[in-house]
């Protein structure tokens, strides 16, 4: 039995294959303004654009691959250079896995390089599924006219699970809009950075660390060290135990002993009551000493 959501779920998919559904897409390929393109300055540009500027002399995407190109965005995958925490890592198709862990922070970079023209610029993010996974983008929304080189951003690990990614997966997601025309005499300029952007670690000069997962390891410590003096502390209340039962266990078999010694002769052939229950009063007093000497002795080496 489908559920109300569910049902119009269906409806819905059923109705994106119907004819309606068809004619109003056609509509939306045009503009009821038919002078709109008449000198027209701004536009994101579709995927016929996009490939058109990835061949030469431009080359807007290095490596380029038609499989990643989308309706109006570009899918870019995840490079070999990365920092989990601080630590430099390689990927590589031989060890291909980046896994960042709970409250982590990972500074990625792109596998392509970018070559953005005077006339246009790029913006880029996450793509949804990863920001489900629980991962936090936190660069920059916007790539200048000008620059040149491969993209980089950290990515914090909001969730409680380490999240895996594969190094060549696409993990961002691309698009490029014109700009109005470049005209220098009117103060237009190219984008001009001050360090190279194909090093990882001229742009994260100090390597970034989470802090929020720095504390909880900070407090996962100390609640080891505080569980290793409460084990330590119970170590020796086991010991005081067994030393105590241990006494208390000579001390009734010595009574024990004293009195079959004073009282009975071990030796007779038909033993009283008395004598009876004096022997098994020894013998149960052994049996609780070695008991007891024998669950301390456990109980401290199980702790260490």
């Amino acid at each position: 039995m489908l559920s109300e959501w569910e049902g119009q779920m269906v409806l819905n998919k059923e109705s994106n294959k119907s004819s309606q559904f068809k004619a109003f897409s056609e509509k939306l390929k045009k503009d009821p303004d038919p002078d709109v393109w008449k000198n027209w300055q701004g536009a994101v540009l579709l995927r016929d654009e996009i490939e058109r500027y990835c061949r030469e002399p431009i080359k807007l995407i290095t490596p380029f691959d038609q499989r990643y190109l989308k309706p109006a965005s570009y899918h870019l995958r995840l490079g070999s250079k990365c920092r989990v925490d601080g630590g430099d890592i390689i990927l590589s198709s031989d060890h291909p896995r980046l896994t960042i862990p709970p409250h982590g922070i990972a500074v990625v970079t792109t596998l392509e390089t970018l070559n953005i023209p005077a006339f246009l610029i790029a913006r880029w993010n996450l793509k949804v599924k990863r920001v489900y996974d629980g991962l936090v983008w936190v660069g920059g929304a916007q790539v200048d006219p000008g620059y040149c080189g491969n993209l980089f951003c950290p990515l914090y690990n909001l969730s409680n699970q380490p999240v895996h990614l594969e190094y060549g997966e696409t993990l961002f997601t691309i698009d490029f809009v014109r700009t109005t025309f470049f005209d220098e005499s009117k103060g237009c300029r190219l984008l001009e950075l001050d360090r190279p952007t194909d090093s990882l670690g001229a742009l994260d000069r100090v390597p970034l660390r989470s802090a929020p997962k720095e504390q909880f390891d900070d407090m996962q410590k100390q609640l080891g060290d505080t569980k290793k003096a409460l084990d330590n502390f119970q170590t020796r209340i086991d010991s005081f135990q067994g030393i105590t039962f241990a006494v208390l266990g000579i001390i009734v078999a010595a009574l024990a002993f004293v009195s079959v010694s004073q009282f009975t002769d071990m030796s007779v052939e038909n033993p009283s009551g008395w004598q009876i229950t004096t022997w098994i009063i020894v013998l149960v007093a052994i049996l609780v000493l070695t008991g007891v000497l024998a669950y301390t002795g456990f109980k401290i080496l199980r702790r260490k």
